[in-house]
């Protein structure tokens, strides 16, 4: 039996096959990995990428990377860095192009790999997947690559619950790609959790092995898992930033909200990063387009924040100001429009020229809800008059309005007497009545649904607490208080919360 031959067998030794009749117990599953994970480092890549001999075929093709995770893994990145054993890290071979039979066998891994034998290899599933996303940028083709990331997320993680580097290459390649809907299954997941150092001592008595059924995904996605690359505080906002502009791009407005308040109120030392400014302009924009309004920002955003947010922000306040105030003139749109003008270098130097145009256009929408705060029914041509830009286009008002009631924009009614618009009469409704209006059945299923989204978030709040519960710092300090405690008596005094998985560098500003 030649080398390779004999080197086959081992890398198709786990797991072990036939498979046994009774699973292995989770510390012999654990004990057999590591073993053949410490074999698969010895190999050097050029054995890998020699194929079996006399005939025997590509190493790929005979090992299955549904079974045979790990060596399946190590086989297709020996591969991808040119078969070298001298390769640089991070190297990527020329046969690791879009379209080659390299490129599909790695598609095909991140459709099918083992989520719990990649938990032991975590550094090497995410090489592959960096390799993915580096390649499919080289060629100018982002979305080549967005299906096949946005699986293996959720292969390692389905719940989505925990923060790697791995979403935030996910959201670049989807804005570079405008693959706006392809985005949504990983950017609907609530985060709850960022990969931190486990305090092994305490984890591993509940949760001993990797392979174990793990309450949260927090527990093996940490920071020595390899599964995340190291974060610091600028992977956090621009994937909230990233997750806000591809829900604009879908005009998912309160998605959009969510995500820009979560940049906008990270904590900050001396000044606001820029990418929390750039938040905050979108943010004003975007609560034009969702609430045709502007209002307080957050209580949670410190005032030093808040003050730069306000003096650099100033040109879309002012827009806000003329928007808000015109929604209840003949003549606001004008005004707004001029206003748009004026400001325009702004919009175009912060790319939210888009938005902005939005926002004039949004203005018509809500001059007519504001309508409905005062009347229960107006004609065609009292809103034409009001809202239109010609107030004697009459059809095009009618029609105007009859997307904002068919797009459940408005809840209104209209009587049409004739076939001429100019005598139609719009009949705004409650929101107890009218086309919105919910039955029954839709308000127990929206209520049932809210109520499985506060069960989940209670369950997440009390794996936060054990995790905080167990962390180094809060034992010790703990104890510390304790033994002041017994030695002087007295109150214990505030709880210092232990650092979090971030660096933080001094100067906020320098991050983009």
């Amino acid at each position: 039996m030649s080398t390779m031959e004999g080197g086959l067998q081992q890398l198709l030794a786990f797991p072990p096959y036939p498979m046994p009749a009774t699973p292995l117990p989770d510390s012999e599953y654990d004990k057999q990995i590591k073993a053949h994970i410490q074999y698969l480092n010895t190999i050097p890549a050029s054995k890998l990428t020699n194929g079996v001999p006399n005939g025997g075929g590509d190493l790929l093709d005979i090992v299955d990377p549904s079974v045979n995770t790990t060596s399946y893994l190590y086989i297709l990145l020996a591969y991808i860095s040119g078969s070298s054993s001298k390769q640089k890290l991070g190297a990527v071979s020329d046969s690791f192009a879009l379209g080659s039979p390299l490129w599909h066998k790695s598609l095909e891994f991140m459709d099918r790999f083992d989520p719990i034998q990649v938990r032991y290899a975590g550094n090497e599933f995410r090489r592959l997947v960096e390799a993915v996303a580096s390649r499919a940028r080289t060629f100018s083709q982002p979305f080549a690559a967005v299906p096949a990331i946005r699986t293996a997320i959720l292969r390692v993680d389905h719940s989505g619950a925990t923060f790697t580097s791995t979403h935030l290459i996910f959201a670049r390649l989807c804005l570079e790609a405008r693959a706006y809907t392809d985005a949504l299954p990983v950017l609907d997941e609530i985060i709850y959790y960022l990969p931190c150092a486990t305090n092994k001592g305490a984890e591993n008595n509940m949760f001993p092995y990797l392979n174990s059924k793990h309450e949260s995904s927090s527990t093996y996605i940490t920071q020595e898992s390899g599964l995340s690359a190291k974060l610091d505080y600028r992977d956090h906002l621009q994937y909230f930033l990233f997750g806000a502009m591809l829900y604009m791009g879908l005009k998912e407005w309160k998605k959009a909200l969510l995500f820009l308040e979560i940049a906008m109120t990270s904590p900050v030392t001396n000044n606001a990063s820029k990418i929390q400014v750039e938040a905050y302009k979108k943010w004003v924009l975007v609560s034009l387009l969702y609430k045709g309004s502007l209002p307080s920002m957050p209580k949670t955003i410190s005032s030093v924040a808040a003050k730069q947010y306000s003096v650099v922000g100033r040109p879309y306040e002012g827009l806000a100001a003329v928007f808000m105030a015109g929604i209840k003139e003949e003549e606001g749109v004008q005004r707004l429009i001029e206003e748009a003008r004026v400001g325009a270098q702004f919009w175009s130097h912060d790319s939210n020229a888009g938005l902005v145009s939005q926002v004039i256009e949004a203005y018509r929408k809500f001059s007519i809800l504001e309508l409905e705060k005062t009347y229960c029914a107006l004609t065609i041509t009292e809103i034409a008059r009001y809202t239109s830009p010609d107030p004697y286009d009459y059809a095009e008002t009618g029609q105007y309005v009859v997307h904002l009631i068919s797009s459940r924009q408005l809840n209104a009614t209209i009587s049409e007497p004739t076939q001429d618009p100019a005598t139609w009469i719009i009949r705004f409704s409650d929101s107890a009545s009218g086309p919105l209006a919910r039955s029954e059945e839709q308000q127990y299923e929206a209520l049932s649904k809210q109520t499985r989204k506060v069960k989940a978030l209670t369950d997440h709040i009390k794996e936060i607490d054990r995790k905080l519960s167990l962390s180094k710092d809060l034992l010790a300090d703990a104890k510390r208080r304790k033994k002041e405690k017994n030695e002087q008596g007295g109150n214990e005094g505030e709880t210092v919360w232990g650092r979090d998985g971030f660096d933080q560098d001094e100067d906020m500003m320098a991050d983009m």
